[in-house]
């Protein structure tokens, strides 16, 4: 299936952005039918407000002035020329008119009113957003009520005067109601009008709003629809590029396959068969044939061949002869173009139609016709079938064109005395040249390195000894294959030549180990040319589809200061090149009296290590693993601890690396197993609270094949269920090889062992990977928690760690706690657990038991 082209992608693109605009267009829109029915909600109670203003107002204007012709209280009347200044404009307005009270009268003597605006209030009734028919209305009722407000005055004034019976009349009689009457019914109609007129607005506001939530949620569902289209159609292509690298990579492998083949055969026949066989094998075909032409009868015989569907070849007819069924195929084309023929799609191409129906048995979904020759004349075929359609693209033709080239070299030195002096020399090489790099050997270092020395001693002159070697090369074979890596070693190799001076050497000791013996070079030339040489070496380098950077370490000795033999110099520079290593890489170092005792120290360790078990020299000591929650002990780790009478108490920062390297780490990681299960279950027999009881495993021990059979048969034997063990894997060791990994850690989940990811932070994360890893719990490392109360990004990273473990549901232990202030920030991150000497220090498993207690 043909992949998406740039214009096709940039169409996904455009069509999921015209569609976000859409949606967000939809929610503007949305959120502005919203806005209108608040809008509308906030006019209607306001224009409720002021209309019921000028209502109430009317209505305590007349209960201001009956009640003062009643009682002659000259504060009613007062309040009645208020009520009047606050409609006119004349006075401030209280903050909130419809809940005052004019005759109230608090406990300090103070009537509440507030601080308002002064604004008449037929100026706030015209900014109410009113129609002109409900304004006019309202000031009709408006004029009524200030014709009232005369009458009161004029009754109030008879009072004044002395004659209450005639004013008490004037307020109460049939012309003072009606009047009432005319001020009440135009504000009633405006209420009646504002409500009907807000219910009409609301009704078309909450229709858009829900036009508006439809075509949100469908255009919503447009976009979901666009971005999962264009995520399928990413999918596909990343899987077609997966799988045409892992082709190519195959046929990487074929092709060093086939110049191995190309060495190791005697004949043609077995290089014939070697061929076909690495091509289906490494290449990743389906089945490869090479035949030669019968001039005789005009035709195509089987010389060699292999993978599924040989057996088709047994009957197969091939002729050149172009007025033939069989010989208008690929073959026949390729001869009569000289060129090699790629068949692309075998089912369905017209050339190969006399073949379909074995195509069809034997799943063959391309192929290719490439010709062989020998002095330039074409000899025979190579005819590789694949059961994927498009498998020939640009670089798998590059590569089967170059694999055909070397066999074509092959076949011209098959003559039989080309044979032998073929042999002659190339065993030559073998016993003095490296055959991938083609530089000297050990065997010829050691030879070429003597004679440089006694030159040296004779002249009196210095020499340098130098070993070069990359930094973790083995993840480039491990991650790209041999095949890379050995390209990369090659190219390495040319540049290391172009810096020797005449007369000095580099040989390729094994690996990725070089080595470089130069004449009449002092200390500080030394450093000059180790700098020219890991400057040299990080250039970058191409290799095939790749572009790769490596580093190098490079360790130094000197002759005569550092040693008068090879042997004791390329002990001595290998000394040194280790010390870089564990130093970081990337650097050049001279050896040292220090590096010899360091050497000397880890070979008494490792000596020591070997019968530390025996003579009962280890135990195991438990620190305690605290809830934050309940505060109670809920784990111990078990830690190994170390002392000999020759060496003191070893720290295991120190023995844990010399076990590891010497192999010792696997029978003593049992034993630290066996203990710790051991001790968890005398403690459950002993009635004491269950804990779980974490071990650490080293990555030697996690790769060991029958690890999980291991640990069930230990839990077995000390009758201590699976749910209170843990195994402690380092961030590193789950990393190396995520695949093995995961089915390791998935064998153990399935025996019930509970496992973790110890000192999280500190190496190569993946969270693709972790999402896949049976671990339940991350234990965030002491380089980041020694810090946090005053380190702003140690906190962002512990802070991190734990909301990253939530999300995917995971517990969170932190080591190294020592403060409160450490054990508050813990806390408010909402850390599970904690471990360190805030708690305890790791106790003997009496003061553990006193400490359960």
């Amino acid at each position: 299936m043909k992949s998406a082209s740039p214009s096709q992608f940039a169409g996904y693109l455009w069509v999921c952005a015209g569609t976000l605009l859409l949606v967000t267009v939809a929610f503007m829109f949305y959120v502005w039918t919203e806005k209108r029915i608040d809008h509308a909600n906030e006019l209607r109670y306001a224009s409720h407000n002021l209309v019921e203003e000028l209502r109430q107002s009317s209505d305590d204007l007349s209960r201001m002035a009956r009640t003062y012709v009643a009682t002659g209280d000259a504060q009613y009347r007062k309040h009645h020329q208020e009520i009047v200044d606050i409609r006119e404009g004349r006075a401030p307005r209280p903050d909130n008119y419809q809940n005052v009270y004019w005759d109230l009268v608090q406990a300090n003597g103070h009537r509440p009113r507030g601080n308002g605006v002064a604004v008449p209030l037929m100026q706030l009734l015209r900014e109410a957003h009113l129609e002109p028919e409900e304004l006019a209305l309202l000031a009709a009722a408006k004029n009524e009520s200030d014709k009232l407000a005369s009458v009161d005055i004029a009754a109030m004034d008879l009072r004044d005067a002395g004659d209450a019976t005639r004013a008490t009349a004037m307020l109460h009689d049939t012309a003072y109601h009606r009047a009432k009457a005319d001020i009440m019914r135009p504000i009633g109609e405006v209420n009646d009008d504002v409500d009907r007129r807000t219910r009409q607005q609301l009704e078309h506001a909450a229709l858009a709003a829900n036009m508006a939530r439809i075509t949100f949620m469908l255009s919503a569902l447009l976009l979901v629809l666009q971005v999962w289209r264009a995520k399928r159609q990413l999918d596909k292509e990343r899987n077609e590029a997966m799988a045409r690298a892992q082709r190519v990579g195959r046929l990487y492998s074929a092709l060093s396959q086939c110049n191995q083949a190309i060495v190791r055969s005697h004949d043609e026949t077995e290089l014939f068969e070697r061929i076909c066989r690495d091509v289906v094998n490494y290449g990743g075909m389906q089945m490869a044939w090479i035949g030669l032409i019968d001039r005789e009868h005009g035709r195509i015989s089987v010389a060699a061949s292999f993978g599924g569907g040989v057996e088709y070849l047994d009957e197969l007819e091939v002729s050149l002869d172009v007025n033939t069924p069989a010989g208008r195929g690929p073959i026949g084309l390729s001869y009569r173009s000289g060129e090699p023929h790629w068949c692309q799609d075998y089912q369905h191409a017209p050339e190969t139609a006399h073949w379909h129906a074995h195509g069809a048995r034997y799943g063959w979904a391309s192929s290719a016709a490439i010709p062989l020759r020998r002095d330039g004349e074409i000899i025979g075929f190579f005819a590789p079938y694949s059961s994927a359609v498009n498998a020939f693209d640009e670089e798998v033709r590059e590569l089967l064109l170059e694999m055909t080239l070397d066999i074509e070299f092959a076949l011209k030195n098959f003559d039989r005395e080309a044979v032998r002096q073929q042999a002659d020399q190339r065993v030559h090489y073998l016993a003095h040249y490296d055959v991938l790099t083609g530089l000297p050997n050990r065997s010829q270092l050691h030879e070429r390195a003597r004679l440089l020395l006694e030159q040296a001693r004779s002249s009196r002159t210095p020499l340098a000894l130098m070993m070069l070697d990359l930094d973790h090369f083995k993840d480039i074979n491990d991650s790209l294959g041999h095949t890379v890596g050995d390209a990369l070693l090659s190219e390495l190799a040319l540049r290391l030549t172009s810096c020797l001076r005449d007369g000095d050497m580099v040989a390729r000791l094994g690996g990725d180990e070089f080595i470089f013996v130069m004449r009449n070079l002092n200390s500080g030339e030394a450093s000059d040319i180790a700098r020219k040489l890991l400057d040299l070496t990080g250039q970058s380098y191409t290799v095939g589809a790749h572009d790769l950077r490596v580093s190098a370490s490079i360790g130094i000795a000197m002759y005569p200061d550092d040693g008068v033999d090879v042997e004791t110099l390329l002990q001595r520079a290998d000394a040194a090149m280790y010390q870089v290593k564990r130093a970081g890489r990337h650097d050049f170092r001279f050896f040292t009296a220090a590096m010899q005792q360091r050497a000397a120290r880890h070979l008494q360790l490792v000596n020591a290590l070997r019968f530390a078990l025996e003579r009962g020299q280890m135990h195991v000591v438990y620190q305690p693993q605290v809830s934050l929650k309940t505060g109670r002990i809920i784990g111990a780790e078990a830690l190994l601890r170390w002392a000999t009478p020759e060496l003191g108490a070893v720290s295991p920062a120190e023995f844990i690396p010399a076990a590891e390297e010497s192999g010792l780490i696997i029978p003593i990681g049992e034993w630290v197993l066996r203990q710790a299960v051991r001790q968890a279950r005398l403690w459950l027999d002993a009635g004491l609270p269950p804990l779980v009881m974490a071990v650490n495993l080293s990555a030697i021990q996690f790769r060991t094949a029958d690890l999980p059979s291991h640990v069930a048969q230990v839990l077995y034997e000390e009758g201590l269920p699976p749910e209170y063990l843990e195994l402690e894997l380092t961030e590193g060791v789950a990393v190396q090889d995520p695949p093995g990994a995961i089915a390791t850690m998935n064998q153990l989940h399935d025996r019930g062992i509970r496992m973790s990811i110890d000192d999280f932070g500190t190496g190569f994360s993946s969270l693709s990977h972790l999402k896949k890893f049976k671990v339940y719990k991350l234990k965030i490392d002491q380089s980041f928690v020694r810090d946090i109360s005053t380190d702003t990004e140690d906190k962002a990273i512990v802070s991190a760690i734990i909301n990253m473990a939530r999300s995917l549901g995971l517990t969170t232990i932190a080591e190294g706690v020592e403060t409160v202030e450490q054990l508050e920030f813990l806390r408010e991150q909402h850390c599970d657990e904690i471990q360190g000497y805030h708690i305890s220090k790791p106790l003997p498993p009496a003061d553990f038991e006193r400490l359960l207690g």
